[in-house]
């Protein structure tokens, strides 16, 4: 192996060793509008609760034809590098272990909640009971950080498919992609097949997702070439699987499961619209990523620190930023904040052509990528890091390249709103 790509594995391992799993925190606050620009989805009935070892039961002879050919295309094209083990196919169950198989057949974390509720808006009266944290998430409260708000739906209930869908948006990361690497301890991590964990942190929970989530499609043949293991990401993977599942539930005359499938794999089409998870380093070419690493090998690791703390701090304050700012607004009932509008401007929808199984390279990280340095540019002139904490702003903010930050936020947005409606729409169809 050349030198210099030596140095790039060294240097991209350590960056992604300590990247962030999230994109946007808390997809519902953005979803939830940007839905609001599907008439049919708008106008479509209520849909009945049912629990998903129901679903399952009924359909089981119809899943396991239509699993084991989804796993047998996607070999082909989405996990060609970890293919399905044979002796995880689905083949159905009965009461006790059907859900137990469905959930391996899928090659998620079994000990997922999967509960049933809904999300509430912030500043909103509570529509029922406060749901138990670990009905949502797999860890709790430790995951949600009340920064989310839930209330139990029940079987039989009848309920609004926007309001399913943008719930369920959040759900891969409440524990879906958590331990699933032969590295990251879990039995089933060693039974997936997804070999070692190809880059973040295996041994912090919320890390090992992280592959799950990004995915970089547009670095440089030069790092695809030094790092193989970028191009070792699953959220087309995902997107697959849960827009089949989903359809097949509508067809099938299971609607609730066709949104809640659906909301699921919308999920991996917001994170791929963060800048953060699009590149691995804004504002960093080749030949500087280089520079940096040859002088961590020659002993002064000054840079390559800076490097560390530049691309994690940026990435999860412009998250928690954008996400304070419309709670804010939400709690205050702005409801014409520049971050809600333009999430549901509906111009640009058609502009991006049909949601098929090339877009998310050819056209939603692409755009995610090409955004990236002016995002990563504005964070360090408005001065974010040192200007905004606990949800506030501080007297360090430079507020007019803030406000320039927030116009740049608010045209993304845009863009992300019209990719959202566009999965959404492909999945009803």
């Amino acid at each position: 192996m050349p030198k210099y790509y030596y140095y790039l594995t060294i240097f991209f391992t350590f960056i992604l060793f300590t990247n962030p799993a999230e994109a946007w925190w808390n997809h519902f606050l953005f979803n939830r509008p940007a839905l609001e620009g599907v008439p049919e989805l708008v106008s479509a009935p209520k849909v009945k609760v049912e629990s998903l070892e129901e679903f399952l039961l009924k359909e089981k002879d119809g899943l396991v034809q239509l699993m084991n050919q989804m796993e047998n295309e996607a070999k082909q094209t989405y996990s060609k590098k970890a293919p399905l083990p044979e002796s995880l196919y689905f083949k159905g169950g009965d009461t006790k272990s059907i859900r137990n198989n469905f959930l391996r057949a899928l090659r998620v974390n079994t000990g997922t909640p999967i509960g049933y509720f809904l999300q509430n808006l912030p500043g909103k009266p509570l529509p029922g009971k406060k749901s138990d944290p670990k009905t949502v998430s797999i860890y709790g409260e430790k995951d949600l950080k009340q920064d989310y708000e839930f209330y139990d739906i029940k079987k039989g209930d009848l309920v609004s498919p926007i309001e399913v869908l943008a719930t369920a948006s959040d759900e891969p990361d409440f524990g879906l992609d958590l331990n699933l690497f032969l590295d990251n301890g879990e039995q089933f991590g060693k039974d997936y097949a997804f070999g070692i964990q190809s880059f973040g942190d295996s041994k912090i929970y919320y890390s090992t997702q992280v592959p799950f989530h990004i995915g970089y499609y547009h670095e440089s043949k030069i790092i695809f070439a030094a790092a193989e293991f970028l191009t070792r990401t699953y959220p087309r993977y995902r997107v697959y699987q849960f827009t089949t599942l989903a359809r097949y539930a509508f067809k099938t005359g299971h609607k609730y499961w066709g949104y809640r499938f659906l909301g699921w794999g919308m999920h991996y089409v917001g994170d791929l619209t963060q800048p953060y998870h699009a590149r691995v380093l804004p504002n960093f070419g080749t030949a500087s990523m280089l520079w940096i690493n040859l002088k961590a090998i020659l002993g002064d690791e000054t840079a390559k620190n800076e490097a560390i703390d530049r691309i994690s701090n940026r990435h999860q304050t412009i998250e928690k930023y954008h996400f304070s700012t419309l709670r804010d607004a939400y709690i205050a009932k702005k409801l014409d904040h520049p971050f809600i509008l333009s999430v549901m401007k509906t111009e640009k929808d058609t502009s991006y052509g049909n949601f098929n199984d090339s877009y998310i390279v050819d056209v939603l990280t692409k755009e995610s990528y090409g955004v990236s340095d002016r995002f990563d540019t504005l964070i360090d002139e408005s001065n974010l890091l040192n200007g905004f904490s606990e949800g506030k702003l501080l007297q360090q903010i430079n507020q007019k390249s803030l406000n320039e930050l927030d116009a740049t936020i608010a045209e993304h947005m845009q863009n992300v709103g019209s990719h959202l409606r566009n999965y959404v729409r492909a999945g009803l169809k």
